[in-house]
């Protein structure tokens, strides 16, 4: 992203008004950059990193992301009869035996950065964002392996919570799986929604680590 096209999505910003602000939830610029299954790709936000300072990208991001880090590895299997009506139905995964279970490096998971600010297709009302494999949701993973609607991610008074939603394959906050209770999060937590891994970055972590790449 240019420094041109960074001020004409500053002006947009601050002469359009902000729907996320009557929710409660600051977006800024960066929601018109969110796609219709709520991610940004990560060499667009290097751009706008590389041209900002670490407290201007704050100011621009203002929100948290969950930023792709891996795929575990496992086997995926419905345990059901073969036909199209396994098709809708979530995949169970099963991951493999291990004391330290070994993760796969996905570049495509890599690339997909899921910030925590309501971008002009968001569907949840109030400072919710629902996680799911279909259209309706939040933050989209199109994936048998995740459920319908798998997680809720909540903010309440400037903190985050996370819980899953009784999902087949379940989400885990540092190898502990989640219950429909919210769990809160804190910066750089290893969150997984089945076999796909995110880490949980503030702005300024995630600014960190855009530059060291």
């Amino acid at each position: 992203m240019t420094d041109n096209l960074w001020a004409k999505l500053k002006k947009r910003s601050d002469s359009e008004p902000d729907r996320a602000a009557a929710l409660g939830i600051p977006a800024g610029g960066v929601a018109r950059m969110i796609s219709s299954s709520g991610r940004i790709g990560l060499p667009v936000l290097q751009q706008v990193a590389r041209s900002l300072s670490r407290v201007d990208f704050v100011q621009f991001m203002q929100q948290p992301v969950l930023a792709g880090a891996a795929i575990h590895l496992g086997t995926l299997s419905t345990r059901s009869g073969a036909g199209s009506r396994t098709l809708n139905r979530t995949i169970l995964f099963e991951p493999l035996e291990s004391s330290a279970e070994p993760v796969s490096a996905s570049e495509s998971l890599k690339q997909a950065i899921y910030p925590l600010v309501r971008g002009e297709f968001a569907t949840s009302a109030g400072a919710m964002f629902s996680i799911g494999r279909i259209d309706g949701n939040d933050l989209i993973m199109p994936d048998y392996a995740i459920s319908r609607n798998h997680a809720i991610l909540e903010i309440k008074r400037g903190d985050y919570f996370l819980k899953d939603c009784g999902s087949t394959n379940g989400t885990t906050l540092k190898s502990a799986r989640l219950q429909n209770k919210p769990v809160q999060l804190h910066d750089r937590d290893v969150i997984s929604f089945a076999r796909y891994e995110f880490t949980f970055l503030f702005p300024g972590s995630l600014y960190d680590m855009l530059m060291a790449a």
